[in-house]
C-alpha cells in the first residue's frame, strides 16, 4: 500500500469514528437534558446519577483502561505476525478472568450497597435533601446493568484490534437512544422502572456488540492459559490501566460526593456541565485516540520511530486545533449554551448561572484533557501502562486538595468541584508530557510549540468576535428561539473568523480537518461495510 492510499485510509478512519462518537455523545447528552427535565423536577436525578457510581466502578476495575492499553495492543500485535491463535489465547483468559472476578464483585457491592454509599455519598448522611434509600435501590438495579457493559467493552476492544472501527464505534449510539427511551417513558413516573429501562439498554448493547464479533470468536477457548507469555504481557499492562481507569473514576466520584454536600440538585447540574464539555473532548480527542492506536502499536513494534513520531504529532496538532477555539468559544457563552441546553419550560434561570459556572470551570481545561487522553493512548501503544497510572494518582491528590481548599476557602460552590477537576487535569498532562519525553525522547511541547503558537492567532480574534457578537445579541429568555439564534450568530462569526485565519496563515492541519468532516460524510453510508478504513491519521 503506497503512502497516498495509507493517509487516505488513516484520514477516513478517523473520520468514522469521529462521526460515531459525535453521535454516541450526542445521544448521551440527550440522555443528560432528559434526566435534567424529566427527572430533576421529581426530585430523584441526584440519585440516579449516583447510583451509576458502583456499576462503573465494576466497568473501570475489569475492562476500562485495559481494552486500549493491553487487549488492543497485544491482540494487534500478533495479528500483525500472523500468529492470531495466540493472541486469543490471552484474550479468551483475559475475559474468563474478569468474568469470575466480575461475579465476586457484584455480589459484595449488592450485600454492601449502604454502606459503601456512606462513603462515596457523605453528604447524604450529613442532611436531608437526598433520598438514601432510593440511593440503595437505584444501584442495586444498575448493578446488573455492569456485566453486559463489561463484556460488550471487551467485544468492542477485540473489533478495533481488527481495525473494524465502525461497529465498534456505532454500538454506545443503540445504547445511548435505548436510555433515552426509557428516560422519556418512565423518567416522571418511577425512578426503578427508569433504572431497569438502563440494564435492558445495556443487554441490548452487548448483543449488538456480541453480533458483530462472534465470527472472530471461533478461536475463543473457555480456559486460562496463566503461564502464556502473551497473557502474561497483556496481564502486565492490563493492571496498570485498570488501576488507571479507575482512577479517572475515582475523580469523578470525588466530583459526585464533594457535590452531595451542597444542595439539592446541584449535582444534576455539576452532572449537565460535566456532559457539555465532554462533548468535544470525546468527539476530537477519544476519537483520534482510538482510531490512532493501533497505528501507534504497529510502528512501535516494528521500531519504526520515525513513522511513531509522526503519527503522534500529527494527531495532537489536529486535537489541538479543534480544541483550542471550541475551549475559548465554550467559555464566553457558557450561560448562554446552559440555557439553550437546559432551560426548558418552568426550569429556573439560577440552574443557568450555576451550570454556567461549572462549565466555564470545566471548559478551560478542555486543551489539557485531550492532550492526556491522547498521550494515554500513547502511553499504551508503547505498552507502557504504569507511566498514567503514576500520572493518574498525582491527579487524583491534586482533585482531592483542590476541592477541600475550594470548599473550606471559597464561597464558589458546586463551581469549584468543576474548578478542581479542571486544574487536576493540567497537573496529570503536565505530569505525562514530561514522563513521555523520557521515556522516548519526544517532545510534545517543543515539536509542537511553533504549531501552538500559530493556532492561537486564529484563536484569538475569533474568540473576541464570539464574545461581541454575544454582548451586543442578547436573548429573550421565554423564545427558545430567540436564545438559539442568539449563540448560532456568534458561533457562526467566529468559527468563520477561525477557519479564514488558519487558511491564511497555512496552517495545514485545517486542510487534514477539511478532508475529515467531507470524508466522514461520504462514508457515513458505508460505515457498516465489512472493509472498514485501517488507519487514523498520519
Amino acid at each position: 500500500m503506497d503512502q497516498l492510499e495509507r493517509n487516505r485510509r488513516l484520514t477516513g478512519a478517523a473520520a468514522i469514528v469521529m462521526v460515531a462518537t459525535f453521535m454516541s455523545r450526542i445521544t448521551g447528552f440527550l440522555r443528560t437534558l432528559l434526566i435534567y427535565t424529566r427527572m430533576r423536577p421529581g426530585g430523584y436525578s441526584d440519585e440516579f446519577l449516583m447510583a451509576f457510581t458502583l456499576p462503573d466502578t465494576i466497568y473501570d476495575l475489569l475492562a476500562g483502561g485495559a481494552i486500549a492499553a493491553a487487549l488492543i495492543p497485544v491482540l494487534s500485535s500478533y495479528i500483525t505476525r500472523g500468529k492470531e491463535r495466540i493472541g486469543w489465547k490471552a484474550v479468551s483468559t483475559f475475559m474468563n478472568l474478569t468474568i469470575v472476578f466480575m461475579v465476586i464483585l457484584e455480589v459484595v457491592f449488592f450485600i454492601w450497597t449502604d454502606e459503601l454509599l456512606s462513603v462515596l455519598a457523605a453528604g447524604y448522611n450529613e442532611s436531608s435533601s437526598g433520598d438514601k434509600a432510593l440511593l440503595v435501590d437505584l444501584t442495586r438495579i444498575l448493578l446488573l446493568s455492569a456485566p453486559f457493559m463489561m463484556l460488550a467493552g471487551q467485544c468492542n476492544g477485540i473489533l478495533n484490534s481488527y481495525k473494524r472501527f465502525a461497529v465498534a464505534a456505532f454500538g454506545p449510539v443503540i445504547y445511548n437512544i435505548s436510555t433515552v427511551i426509557s428516560i422519556a417513558i418512565f423518567g416522571t413516573v418511577s425512578p426503578n422502572a427508569t433504572a431497569w429501562g438502563v440494564v435492558a439498554s445495556a443487554a441490548l448493547f452487548f448483543c449488538i456488540q456480541m453480533a458483530a464479533t462472534i465470527k472472530h470468536f471461533s478461536l475463543y477457548q473457555p480456559r486460562l492459559y496463566l503461564n502464556s507469555k502473551a497473557f502474561r504481557k497483556m496481564f502486565s499492562l492490563a493492571i496498570p490501566s485498570l488501576l488507571s481507569s479507575f482512577i479517572l473514576e475515582l475523580n469523578l466520584m470525588i466530583s459526585r460526593g464533594y457535590a452531595t454536600f451542597f444542595d439539592e440538585g446541584m449535582l444534576t447540574l455539576l452532572n449537565n456541565a460535566n456532559r457539555t464539555w465532554q462533548l468535544p473532548l470525546g468527539i476530537f480527542a477519544q476519537s483520534i485516540g482510538i482510531a490512532m492506536l493501533p497505528t501507534l502499536s504497529e510502528h512501535y513494534a516494528s521500531n519504526n520511530g520515525g513513522e511513531f513520531s509522526k503519527v503522534l504529532n500529527k494527531g495532537i496538532r489536529v486535537v489541538f486545533l479543534l480544541s483550542l477555539p471550541t475551549s475559548l468559544f465554550m467559555m464566553v457563552l457558557n450561560q448562554d449554551i446552559m440555557r439553550v441546553l437546559f432551560k426548558w419550560g418552568d426550569l429556573s434561570e439560577s440552574d443557568v448561572l450555576y451550570g454556567g459556572a461549572c462549565l466555564l470551570a470545566y471548559a478551560s481545561a478542555l486543551i489539557f484533557a485531550s492532550m492526556t487522553a491522547l498521550l494515554n493512548r500513547a502511553f499504551y501503544s508503547i505498552q507502557d501502562s504504569r507511566t498514567p497510572l503514576l500520572s493518574g494518582l498525582v491527579g487524583i491528590a491534586a482533585n482531592f486538595l483542590f476541592n477541600w481548599f475550594f470548599r473550606r476557602f471559597t464561597p464558589i460552590g458546586i463551581a469549584g468541584t468543576a474548578l478542581s477537576y479542571s486544574m487536576a487535569s493540567v497537573v496529570n498532562m503536565s505530569v505525562l508530557v514530561f514522563a513521555f519525553h523520557r521515556k522516548t525522547g519526544i517532545h510534545i511541547i517543543f515539536d509542537n510549540g511553533r504549531y501552538a503558537l500559530r493556532s492561537l492567532i486564529a484563536t484569538v480574534p475569533s474568540g473576541i468576535a464570539v464574545f461581541l457578537f454575544s454582548v451586543l445579541i442578547r436573548p429573550n429568555t421565554a423564545s427558545k428561539l430567540s436564545q438559539i439564534v442568539c449563540i448560532a450568530i456568534p458561533l457562526a462569526a467566529g468559527l468563520s473568523i477561525f477557519w479564514y485565519l488558519c487558511m491564511k496563515i497555512r496552517i495545514p492541519e485545517i486542510d487534514t480537518v477539511n478532508r475529515m468532516v467531507l470524508s466522514g460524510l461520504k462514508r457515513v453510508r458505508s460505515m457498516f461495510s465489512r472493509h472498514e478504513p485501517t488507519d487514523v491519521i498520519k
